[in-house]
């Protein structure tokens, strides 16, 4: 598939991309009706129609796609559904950071607060938007190491302190962990060889429809309703094969809701 249409459908939301992609596989069936049944009409079924045949190998060869798109549903499916539970984690250790930051005496409490803010915030509006594209930045890791170097410099007076700042050190290196299941999640796809297969069995199946001798009017209903359901089940894998970009896509809203329940307040009020 070339790279500006990949982007432009990527750029699709969700309606308007499995209108295309279902109208995409009716046009080649009812194309095919109009044009190449006709001549698939004399060659396979000549003066006594075969419908048993193409009807038995439709359903032998329709088990296996099925099977296939349904594993591929369901791969994608989990893989969505893994990111959402690892972007959750990620922001829920960053609240816990924040509020574990309180027990730092200052400077300390507000330098580590400000390390947190900022990172927050470069999650949201830099990491995000690049994820959309494919991308993965550096600047979050830079962050990461500038806290981690800042919580690696501090000397616990007391055990109370020592038992808070080893939940602190667990607590980030919990984070760091789902950053980068976060981060192998943007160039995580299918492999193009099983797209090649999903988009060949299509074209089998619909040639199957083709096949079919009938009346035309409900040839042209059957293979309408056929390409209807090909083209739903396609649109579900792809719109999930990279969660972070597309048409159903894993979105920072845990971030934000962590950022604006926890961190907000006291970035307002360190403002002069």
């Amino acid at each position: 598939m070339p790279s500006w249409f990949s982007g432009w459908l990527e750029g699709l939301s969700a309606w308007p991309l499995v209108l295309v992609i279902c109208a995409f596989f009716i046009a080649v069936t009812w194309i095919g009706i109009a044009g190449v049944h006709p001549f698939l009409r004399r060659m396979i079924h000549g003066d006594e129609p075969s419908n048993e045949v193409i009807i038995h190998s439709a359903g032998v060869f329709g088990m296996s796609y099925a099977v296939l798109l349904g594993l591929l549903t369901i791969a994608t499916f989990d893989s969505t559904r893994t990111l959402v539970n690892t972007v959750a984690s990620e922001s829920s250790d960053l609240s816990t950071l924040y509020r574990t930051a309180d027990g730092y005496p200052e400077p300390l409490r507000g330098q580590l607060r400000g390390l947190l803010q900022d990172y927050t915030r470069y999650v949201i509006d830099k990491d995000w938007p690049a994820h959309r594209r494919g991308l993965v930045l550096q600047g979050g890791d830079h962050r990461l190491q500038v806290l981690r170097q800042t919580l690696f410099t501090y000397e616990p007076a007391t055990k109370t302190q020592e038992l808070l700042h080893n939940e602190m050190l667990r607590a980030l290196n919990a984070q760091m962990v789902a950053r980068e299941q976060r981060l192998s999640a943007v160039t995580a796809a299918i492999p193009p060889v099983l797209w090649y297969v999903v988009v060949a069995g299509a074209f089998i199946t619909i040639a199957f429809v083709w096949m079919l001798h009938m009346k035309q009017i409900t040839q042209f209903l059957l293979g309408g309703i056929t390409a209807v359901g090909i083209g739903i089940l396609i649109f579900l894998i792809y719109a999930m094969d990279r969660p972070l970009q597309g048409a159903v896509s894993v979105s920072p809203e845990a971030f934000v809701s962590a950022y604006d329940s926890v961190m907000k307040w006291d970035d307002q009020v360190s403002l002069p």
